[in-house]
Parts: C-alpha cells; structure tokens; sequence
C-alpha cells in the first residue's frame, strides 16, 4: 500500500514540475550607445491591437500598442501615432452632406475608409503604412492617398525621410533608378506613364519634396511619405488620379549606405 501511494506522489510530482522546466525565451535588445538593456520575455513581446473609428461618414482604424516598452513608452508611441491619425482626419473633416438634416436614426455613407499596414515592427522603431480610400459626392471621381508614420522607439520621436536619409542632388540621381511597384504589372501603358509622369518632376523639385516629406499638412505639396520594410526604405509619391494616386518606390537599405544618416539601422 505504501508503495502505491509512493508511486502516486511521485507521478503526481513529475506531472508538476516537468512543465515549470521549459525555458524562457529572451528577446536581447541593444540601446544606441551597444549595451545590452534587460532581456524582454516572449511573454512580454509587444501587442498590437485596431483602434476603430466611425464618425460622419469615416470609417477608419489605426495602431494602438497594448504591450512593449515601458507604460511610458508606450504612451508616447501611442500619442505620435493618434496625433498623426487625428492630422489625417482632419484634411478630411467636414459635414459630408452639409444640405441635409438626417434624423437621429439615418445611416451616413462611408465616404471615407482609412485602412493600415505596419511595413515593420522592430526593437529600433515602427513604419505605418496608412491608405485613405475618399469618395466625395462632390468629386469627379474618388481618391486613394498614402500617409505614413515612422516612430524610433528609442528616442520616442516621429522620423521623417531627412532623419535616415542625407537629401542631396546626387540622392535625387539615385532614386531615379528605383524599381516602383506596379498596381498593374501587365499594364505597360500605365507603367509607362507614371515613368514619364515622374520624369517631368524636375531634380530641383524631387529634393524640395523630398525635403518636405511625411509632413501631413500642405507643406508636402508633392505628398511624398517615407516607409520602411525589414530591409528597404520606401518612399511614397502622390500621382494624377489617371495613374493610380499614389506610386511607391522601394531600395534596400543594403544598396543606400552612402545616403543614410551615419548610425542609422533598422534591424
């Protein structure tokens, strides 16, 4: 009898402490001066969540970090990212049909959807890829615009184009060669046009806009956005409606190290 219970409280043992053996994998993240800060937890990885917004005719979503950084990190990531959300809504607020009075209960159209993809996510910092698809009842034809947000985790701050990148004329040569990425791979016509649509930007105004970039407001007459991949820089540049709104240009980052800003990384 003693030995039954003997063999009992021994398996019941192995039952509990075998899982409490697995290991504890560790994310190691180094600050901008190489030491190594405390190892994060699988557990504790960042979490991202939507954050949904329906409103006058708008129907949007954008980033919110749940997890990662310090809570006070994470505020400020959060606020940069609502402050620039806010900035786009607001180039598109206004009363959607100001002619009519609808009751409490009538629906509003969407006229405007603002949809997100984060291009990369890493220990240095986040690239937010945002599309607004705008359908004015007023407009000829709707509109699809890009708008992005690039945050360094590290200092806490909003990175334009002109923070990883050294703007000169000889930039200017360097994107000319830039492979764009087609919406209509097969369509040569409209490949062809937005090369020629690009070619007639002078250098002198490629580097204002370049100058300029990923402000949301007028300032960025071309609208040109900045985005980064795991192993790219992206820019976005705004296009006549006939060839797309938008067209997107990438080069990796491999093939720019005489153009970013010395200590630049994006691992």
């Amino acid at each position: 009898m003693r030995k039954k219970w003997l063999y009992f409280f021994l398996l019941l043992f192995m039952i509990i402490t075998i899982p409490g053996c697995r290991t504890t994998k560790e994310i190691v993240v180094f600050n901008n001066n190489g030491a190594v800060q405390t190892p994060i937890p699988t557990s504790a990885r960042e979490q991202i969540r939507d954050e949904m917004y329906h409103k006058d005719g708008i129907e949007a979503s954008y980033p919110k970090f749940v997890t990662g950084g310090s809570e006070e990190q994470r505020n400020q990531w959060n606020n940069l990212i609502q402050v620039d959300f806010n900035k786009i809504i607001h180039i598109y607020s206004f009363n959607p049909f100001p002619e009519l009075t609808p009751s409490p209960t009538a629906v509003v159209p969407t006229i405007l959807r603002i949809n997100y993809v984060i291009k990369s996510n890493n220990s240095q910092g986040i690239s937010i890829f945002y599309t607004a698809d705008f359908n004015s009842p007023y407009s000829a034809h709707p509109t699809d615009l890009v708008y992005t947000t690039n945050i360094d985790k590290t200092e806490n701050k909003r990175l334009k184009l002109r923070d990883f990148v050294k703007l000169s004329p000889d930039f200017v040569k360097n994107f000319r060669n830039w492979d764009f990425i087609s919406v209509e791979e097969g369509n040569e016509e409209l490949n062809q046009a937005i090369r020629d649509y690009m070619n007639n930007i002078s250098d002198e105004d490629l580097l204002m806009g370049f100058e300029a970039a990923d402000q949301i407001d007028s300032n960025n007459i071309w609208g040109i956005f900045s985005y980064l991949t795991p192993d790219k820089l992206g820019i976005s540049v705004a296009v006549p409606n006939y060839i797309g709104d938008h067209v997107e240009f990438e080069r990796e980052f491999s093939k720019l190290e005489d153009f970013l800003i010395p200590g630049f990384k994006w691992e």
